[in-house]
């Protein structure tokens, strides 16, 4: 068979994760031909495994709400932990503006990816798995895909492309329109530990967040007695590392006392994996012929456990405009710019925080949190996913950033003494993906 022999598909996805799967389920549930692309073979390891509220309605709809409960963990908060303050502080979903649902799970990615996938697959979405896309080509009526690891070896094509390759970001990194964010250029090591203290966590499910000097430790318990350990550290602690992955994640660990009690009798049952370069966003969210969803195009600092929502919410609305370009190619410029405006006013609503996370004045700020015009409410909500909420919610966020600044001018010292820590660095040495012992 020749190459102009092939047949065409409506979308061509990259990515078979939560954004890949998402998005390819639903446009064949509008009648679409899909055909995902994903390169490695589910299960497989990934890190994100903390959900927000806003997912389940999502799982609802896709048909997979109680395949997904029934290996998840039930996530009623988040909490945090912080060495200058005796108190934890915890903030249950119950609390947002709308608290429905009032819980997340936390999940272990390797299943919950492969049940979207196989989800996808089911609903009539060709997923071709240990298929890597290694270059595209956009050409007039479509695109036409290179692939590794297919069987025929000829291209595809297809009208339409997504981009949900995650951090890989195929299509942003071959036109080198990626952007690394150097306000918040951290990066992550991470392990699965077995026997972390029931004392990590003040209510069984929550995700607990541990400040320390350098960054931000999370616990994330899983079901069977697991628990997702990992470390966001900033700039120049990371290049004080001297020698291993493992030695230096366990270093680190230990520079956090209270999260090291948790772990005293804890062991790893995964390799140490790091991951650096860790925020960026490419420089436009579609073109002519493409779109990118999830972390192909943004990504930033997990803090919230925002990842995993912003794929799969991004997806629901790339779908949808996806579906109405083909329908009426005219309407596509309209549509991608909705999309994009979309995801960028949520991640802009998270990053304002997320920059401003490690200064003095927002760690005290979370806490002693005060509900000053229901503003504590308004927080919760931003934690649950709420991220694109308008009315009541814009406002009270604008009073929390008031009281922010207040709050830096008072102890201006010490928050300028942390600016400068910052802005003095800003590579990260880790390589992007690192994994301890291998080759």
């Amino acid at each position: 068979m020749t190459s102009t022999a092939r047949e065409t598909y409506d979308v061509a996805v990259i990515g078979g994760g939560p954004a890949g799967a998402t998005v390819a389920t639903l446009l064949a549930e509008s009648g679409r031909r899909v055909v995902v692309f994903e390169k490695h073979r589910h299960p497989r390891f990934h890190i994100g495994e903390s959900l927000l509220p806003k997912n389940l309605p999502i799982l609802e709809r896709l048909g997979v709400a109680e395949e997904i409960r029934a290996i998840s963990m039930y996530k009623p908060g988040a909490e945090f932990i912080s060495p200058d303050h005796e108190a934890r502080q915890a903030f249950y979903f119950g609390e947002a503006l709308d608290p429905r649902p009032d819980h997340a799970y936390q999940v272990e990615r390797a299943r919950f990816d492969e049940i979207l996938l196989r989800n996808a697959r089911e609903k009539g979405v060709e997923v071709r798995e240990d298929c890597a896309v290694t270059a595209v080509a956009f050409e007039d009526g479509g695109c036409r895909l290179t692939v590794k690891g297919q069987e025929d070896g000829e291209p595809c094509r297809a009208r339409f492309l997504v981009d949900a390759s995650g951090r890989d970001g195929v299509v942003a990194r071959q036109s080198g329109g990626r952007r690394r964010d150097r306000n918040h250029n951290s990066a992550a090591m991470f392990a699965h530990f077995q026997g972390v203290a029931p004392e990590a966590w003040s209510k069984q499910g929550n995700i607990a967040i541990y400040m320390f000097e350098h960054g931000w430790i999370w616990m994330i318990p899983l079901q069977g007695g697991l628990t997702s350990v990992g470390a966001v550290c900033m700039p120049d602690y990371l290049k004080t590392r001297k020698g291993s992955l493992d030695a230096f994640f366990l270093e680190t660990l230990a520079l956090c006392p209270k999260a090291s009690a948790a772990l005293r009798e804890a062991k790893a049952t995964t390799p140490v994996r790091g991951a650096g370069n860790y925020s960026y966003r490419a420089e436009r969210a579609y073109g002519d012929g493409f779109l990118l969803v999830g972390d192909a195009y943004v990504f930033i600092d997990p803090i919230f456990s925002s990842g995993v929502f912003l794929a799969m919410s991004g997806a629901e609305s790339a779908a949808a405009a996806i579906d109405q370009a083909l329908a009426d190619p005219r309407k596509a410029e309209r549509l991608f710019r909705g999309y994009q405006r979309w995801i960028d006013r949520g991640v802009d609503r998270l990053s304002w925080f997320i920059y401003r996370f490690n200064t003095p004045a927002m760690r005290n700020l979370f806490m002693a949190p005060r509900n000053v015009l229901g503003v504590r409410n308004a927080v919760v909500s931003l934690l649950a996913g709420d991220i694109c909420r308008s009315g009541g919610f814009s406002w009270r966020l604008s009073v929390f950033k008031a009281i922010y600044f207040v709050s830096l001018l008072i102890d201006f010292r010490s928050n300028r003494l942390w600016r400068g820590r910052w802005r003095g660095f800003r590579s990260v040495s880790m390589p992007e993906d690192e994994v301890a012992g291998a080759s």
